[in-house]
């Protein structure tokens, strides 16, 4: 079996009333392509958000290599990369020179 990349646990955001994500199970295993699919509003970004450090879950844990999303955000920051299509600066610079 390969390493687990990307580790989701019963992951769930809520923001008041509304549930973005609702207890995703998932792993993802070294080698693997894995892409989010879903209409606006389905949870793709704030699961990949939860993922990635970059906001902190309802409940559930997120791992990304062994990192808890959570508690080590930075060490997660420091091996992936995520380029939003509207970045909200440097919108003169390619996608590449943005990573």
């Amino acid at each position: 079996m390969k390493p687990r990349v990307i580790e989701a646990v019963n992951l769930t955001k809520r923001y008041e009333s509304f549930t973005a994500v609702d207890n995703l199970n998932l792993s993802v295993e070294e080698g693997e392509v894995f892409g989010f699919l879903g209409p606006n509003g389905a949870g793709k970004t704030a699961a990949l958000l939860m993922l990635l450090g970059l906001t902190e879950p309802t409940s559930g844990t997120a791992r990304v290599y062994g990192y808890n999303s959570t508690q080590e955000p930075l060490k997660v920051k420091r091996i992936a990369g995520y380029l939003p299509e509207k970045v909200g600066f440097y919108e003169d610079l390619t996608a590449r020179q943005n990573l």
